[in-house]
């Protein structure tokens, strides 16, 4: 009872004078970065693996224009009011926990001195082996543990799939998206979630705000997030293998 009283203060909190901010923040949402060799030969038509020269132009421009990077603390407090932007913001996240996250993204944020932040799928992450020789292998236990330059929070635990025509999600009852939550609890930080595919449904929302889940992010809304938004329906930029970099400073400098 008394969780719930703190939370319920929290998020009024949280909503004291946030609707008259026009403030405005992007928030990138990217997957897997391979190097160029690999995105050459081996995945050429795959849209979300893009290869390290196209990352690493990104990156340097944000450098160049003199962008700072927030992690998912920075943001929720700028969303609570408790937070000013000074500057250029802007976000870095990254869909689905390759190990690129933890190996070659995190190597080049660092030299670049960014942040970011991964939502990782719980399930692939117990699956993986350590002797996996895929392209497209995932992080490990070991991988989570370090918090310093990348992050990592929650994509679910098995709730990444989209079958006949429908999502995972509005397959499940509330009763399982529960219990998916509370698996993916024992994997990972669950502060934060971003929704497989971007979609969330009204029961999926209920067990993030019976959960006290910070924020919550969806997937090619394609816009700016602000004060006005739910905090349970945070819009992201689609970053992908075939974005250009006109593109990619569109979307920096959109309103």
């Amino acid at each position: 009872m008394v969780v719930m009283v703190i939370f319920a203060l929290y998020l009024g909190w949280c909503i004291v004078d946030r609707h008259e901010e026009s403030a405005s923040i992007a928030i990138l949402g990217f997957h897997d970065i391979v190097s160029d060799e690999a995105k050459d030969n081996e995945a050429r038509f795959q849209m979300w693996v893009a290869g390290e020269r196209s990352f690493r132009a990104q990156m340097a421009y944000l450098k160049e224009q003199g962008y700072q990077t927030w992690s998912l603390d920075d943001l929720d407090a700028w969303y609570c009011g408790e937070k000013e932007i000074s500057g250029k913001i802007v976000v870095l996240t990254f869909d689905d926990g390759y190990v690129s996250a933890a190996t070659r993204i995190t190597t080049i944020l660092q030299e670049y001195g960014f942040q970011g932040a991964t939502f990782v799928i719980g399930s692939v992450v117990e699956d993986q082996k350590p002797d996996d020789a895929t392209l497209q292998r995932y992080v490990s236990k070991e991988d989570l543990a370090n918090q310093t330059t990348m992050h990592y929070y929650s994509h679910t635990y098995h709730l990444h799939d989209y079958s006949q025509g429908q999502y995972a999600i509005d397959r499940k009852s509330k009763t399982e998206l529960q219990e998916d939550f509370n698996i993916q609890q024992q994997i990972v930080d669950c502060s934060y979630v971003a929704y497989p595919y971007g979609h969330a449904n009204a029961a999926m929302i209920d067990v993030l705000k019976e959960n006290h889940v910070k924020l919550a992010f969806g997937y090619h809304e394609n816009r700016k997030a602000t004060r006005k938004d739910d905090r349970y329906q945070l819009p992201r930029f689609s970053v992908n293998a075939y974005t250009s970099m006109d593109s990619f400073r569109l979307m920096l400098e959109s309103k």
